[in-house]
């Protein structure tokens, strides 16, 4: 057996898109059965499904039942479809054994000033986003005088209580520093979503700083992608490197038809690294143990 798939057996993905997601006309590559299949074929130790519509918690719920041996989880992510930053969705997400909270990505005041990459996309298929969002000034900001607003500690102590794991979205540094520092403070894994993204843009130190608060920086191999931002790998390297292992998270945010089936994207991402001579050491505390320890997952057992 080769490194690459030794080290699939057991991995976890935390961030990778269900479809359908927002429209019945966009195909995945293949749909969360499948999907889910495909990884307990591999030996895919658990995957969490997000949209960025919908929550995703009954989806994996259903999922579960079907393909037995395997961890499948769902989340929310706070955009204006779900009413933003709402803390009775997010309750209602925990309570059904959501793992994942994204912060806001496409509705998110950072993400519509410097990409509108994923709203562009739905806008061809869903009118009324433009009444919804019609433009930055509608975005969801985190921070109020620079400290974060009540209504996102309210979220945070959600988490906590629902032993949920809180991910930036698509925010600034500054609200994902924020974020880190709260999450924390109330003992909640955090995750600094896809940070050389265009929307975020963050800088090494800056993902240093986010690891040196307790967070973890979570780098998704589609970012590499040609139909997405084309990012050097040698840059996530080099993060690894900076950050340290025990901080990082590697992820797909598969799902795309343009990309090969989720479990082959990690399993690429895997062999890639190696032969950036990434040890496998490291790579099996960023795609087995650090992810289990997020999700609160006891070794070598299936959640309950």
């Amino acid at each position: 057996m080769e490194p690459e798939d030794r080290l699939l057996q057991g991995a976890i993905d935390l961030h990778a898109h269900a479809f359908p997601e927002f429209s019945l006309k966009i195909r995945g590559r293949v749909h969360g059965v499948e999907w889910a299949e495909l990884a307990k074929a591999a030996g895919m130790r658990a995957i969490v499904m997000k949209s960025q519509v919908f929550p995703t918690v009954e989806k994996a719920l259903v999922i579960s039942q079907i393909v037995p041996g395997i961890d499948v989880f769902g989340g929310i992510a706070l955009n204006h479809s779900i009413g933003g930053l709402n803390p009775l969705a997010a309750e209602a997400a925990g309570e059904l054994g959501g793992k994942l909270i994204w912060m806001p990505t496409w509705s998110s005041k950072n993400d519509l000033t410097k990409s509108q990459f994923y709203l562009n996309r739905m806008k061809g298929f869903l009118k009324t986003l433009g009444q919804v969002v019609p433009g930055p000034e509608a975005g969801i900001d985190l921070l109020e005088n620079g400290k974060l607003r009540s209504v996102v500690r309210e979220i945070i102590e959600i988490a906590r209580d629902h032993r949920m794991v809180v991910s930036s979205g698509h925010v600034s540094f500054q609200e994902s520093l924020a974020l880190a520092k709260e999450c924390t403070k109330q003992g909640v894994p955090f995750l600094f979503a896809h940070p050389f993204s265009r929307s975020v843009a963050a800088t090494i130190p800056e993902q240093k700083e986010v690891a040196s608060e307790g967070g973890y920086v979570e780098h998704c191999f589609i970012t590499t992608m040609p139909m997405h931002q084309k990012i050097d790998i040698s840059k996530i390297v080099e993060s690894i490197r900076e950050v340290g292992p025990s901080h990082t998270v590697l992820t797909t945010d598969g799902g795309q038809n343009w990309n090969a089936p989720v479990p082959e994207l990690m399993r690429m991402y895997i062999a890639s690294l190696l032969h950036l001579n990434v040890d496998e050491e490291s790579l099996r505390k960023m795609v087995q143990e650090n992810p289990a320890k997020i999700l609160g997952l006891k070794e070598g057992a299936q959640a309950e």
